[in-house]
Formats: C-alpha cells, structure tokens, sequence
C-alpha cells in the first residue's frame, strides 16, 4: 500500500538521489523538487569544481528523477535565498561576524519555504538526504546524531521548527557514506560516483573575499592591535578576518597570533594561544527543540558546540527568554559571533536548542597552571 505523497529535495548528488530511491522503496509516492536558489555564473557550470546547486547539478537530478522514474520539478527560490542567505552573508561579514549560511539555507528555504509549497500543495511530507536524525522527547521533536559521525550535519538542522520536524523525514540517518554510495550503485543512479560538495554553493571558487568585492563591499582597513592597545600592524580590510584566524595575517610576532575580535572601527584584536580561550558568551536567535519553550531562568549543564565538526564541550547555560548565556566548562577557543551553536544533553545526542553566537558577548582568559585544572574523570582540562 502507498504511504502517501512526499517531496524529495534534490541536488543532484548521491545523497538525495538514494534517499528518493529508498522512499520508493517503502511505498512512498516521490515527487523530486530541485530548488533554485541563485541566478548561476560561469564558474559553477565547471562541473571539476566540487560546488552544489550549478545548472549540471540540476540535469543531475533531473536524470535521477528519469532514472527512477518519479516526477521532477525545479522551484525558483532566488528572491529568498538572495534575502535569507546571501545578504545576510555578506551583511555578517561588514559587520565583523563569521556567517553560517548552510543554517539559514535549511532553516528559510529547504525546510521553511519547500515545507510551505509541499502544504500548499496538500503534502504533508519532505524529505532531504541529511545525516540526521528525527527523535521524539517529551512530546517534543528534534533532531538528533547521524550514525556516521564523519557526516553528521545535525548542527545545520537545529533551526527546523516542530511542524518542520515532524513531518520530516531523513532516510539517510542510519547509515554511512560508503553504505550510500553502495545502494545508489545497486539502484543504478547515475550519480552513484559523483564527487561530494564542499563549498559553499554561490561561492564556487571558495573565496569569499573575492565574492565580497564581487558585491561592491566597501572593505574596512584598520590596525592589528594586542588586547592592551597595543598597535602592532596595519591591514586592508576587516572583512578579511574571522575569529579564529592565525594564518595569512601577515604579522611578525614572537608567538603565533590568533584574530579574537572584529571590531567596527576596522581594530582586529589579536593574542597569542594562551590568551585566547573563552570565558563565557551568548547565543542568541534561539530556536528550541527538545528544550520546551518556557520564560523563566535556568541554570543547568549541558553540552555545547560552537562550530561544525567540533566536538561538544560540556557547559553551565544560564537560559533566559531570548538567549543562553555558556559558562564553558572544558578548554574552547575560537568562538566566534555569527556562527551557530548548538546545545545536547549531557548523556544524549539530541538537540535541545540552537541560536548564533552574539557579537560582544565572548570575553577570554588567559590559560595559566593556577587557572586550569585536570579533570581525571573526563580526561580534559577543565575551569575550577
């Protein structure tokens, strides 16, 4: 018997190709979707360059939808895509934050805006060929861990919203790369051996500097300073500098130097490794999964990761109505504003919320014998 109707988004890779296969399988009624989601320029088309979303990844999944025999639509989404993703990118840049542009793809257009036309069309259903999965807490959904951990984008996902999640469905999550690339050879697809993305789709080149001065920035130039003021440098730009950063920033110094904050003015606050491990910051934006949306204070512990393919640290969180305020309880440096981070149980691998690392918030320490502690429990080091 049909399980009933369901939208597969289709990129034109192997992921979601086996992912239409398999819903096929189950008895589910396919209907491929390819989104549009930017007006192509000629580099994308050049198909030795490992981008996504280019006009040969949409014949891709148009050849899936023949090869299996199901429906295939492409839906032009340049107008929100251009809005949700590409200006907030480069507005986070001006404004010295690190973008995340894969969260605002997922939680504005493949989930938000499909899920909306999917509806519309009286289709209750989507499917995409994320390594994720979707669990029930409490009453509550949410996403949680792939299996293969090598791909586990459950990080990207902690936008969706509970109607999102529950009519969402990741046949991917079970399983590994090599389990995929497996059945897509025993379905005969013909993406079966198609390289993976790994770049962000409207940057094909992966630069995005020049993508920047592609879109008429005005880069900000300002001085290299150490935390005490101290000017050290000059450079031509703060859009070219995220948090983190160590090479390419020019800068002769006695120690490696780390960028630990962007400033307005066009000021790049550099420090040596010691001095650049966080304290304490804010995540603001708040989308809340398995976390029930309640307005009073907690204080708790939980596990935090503050970039994709990080391993989580273990935190205090203070959660008030519009944000958590993370008391890092494990060594983390790097914590950057814009960026995502997501929150999971102690013992689980479940999200219980996620929102953007606030701007200002991330205050430092200096990592001294006196300050650090080891924890042989855990094996890491931990604040006192």
């Amino acid at each position: 018997m049909s399980k009933g109707k369901i939208i597969v988004a289709m990129s034109g890779g192997v992921d979601s190709a086996v992912t239409a296969g398999l819903l096929m399988e189950e008895g589910y009624e396919v209907i491929g979707v390819n989104l549009r989601t930017w007006e192509y320029e000629a580099p994308a088309c050049d198909t030795t360059k490992k981008s996504c979303c280019s006009p040969e990844d949409i014949r891709d999944a148009r050849d899936v939808g023949l090869s299996l025999n199901i429906p295939f639509y492409v839906i032009k989404m340049e107008k929100l895509f251009q809005e949700k993703v590409i200006d907030r990118f480069v507005n986070d840049y001006k404004e010295g934050k690190t973008p995340n542009p894969c969260v605002e793809c997922n939680t504005f257009v493949k989930f938000g805006a499909l899920f909306e036309k999917a509806q519309a069309l009286g289709i209750d259903k989507i499917a995409t060929g994320h390594y994720a999965n979707i669990v029930e807490i409490d009453g509550r959904y949410a996403v949680s861990n792939a299996q293969d951990m090598n791909k586990n984008q459950a990080y990207y996902l902690y936008g969706l919203s509970q109607e999102n999640l529950k009519n969402t469905v990741f046949p991917l999550g079970g399983m590994t790369k090599p389990e995929v690339r497996e059945i897509a050879r025993r379905m005969g697809l013909p993406v079966a051996e198609k390289a993976e993305s790994q770049e962000i789709c409207f940057i094909p080149e992966n630069d995005y500097r020049k993508f920047l001065a592609k879109k008429n920035i005005n880069f900000t130039p300002g001085f290299f300073k150490l935390q005490d003021g101290q000017v050290i440098g000059e450079h031509s730009g703060k859009e070219n500098f995220t948090i983190g950063q160590r090479k390419g920033l020019g800068i002769a110094w006695k120690a490696p130097l780390y960028v630990i904050s962007i400033q307005d003015d066009g000021t790049v606050v550099l420090a040596e490794e010691r001095q650049t491990f966080v304290e304490s910051f804010i995540v603001e934006d708040l989308n809340l999964q398995a976390w029930a949306p309640v307005l009073e204070t907690e204080s708790s512990e939980c596990r935090v990761q503050v970039r994709y393919r990080s391993r989580p640290i273990r935190a205090k969180v203070v959660r008030n109505e519009n944000f958590i305020e993370v008391f890092p309880l494990e060594e983390v440096k790097g914590v950057a504003p814009g960026q995502s981070a997501v929150f999971y149980p102690n013992d689980s691998d479940y999200l219980l919320a996620g929102g953007i690392i606030r701007k200002g918030s991330v205050t430092t320490y200096e990592k001294s014998e006196l300050s650090i502690s080891e924890n042989s429990e855990l094996g890491v080091s931990v604040l006192p």
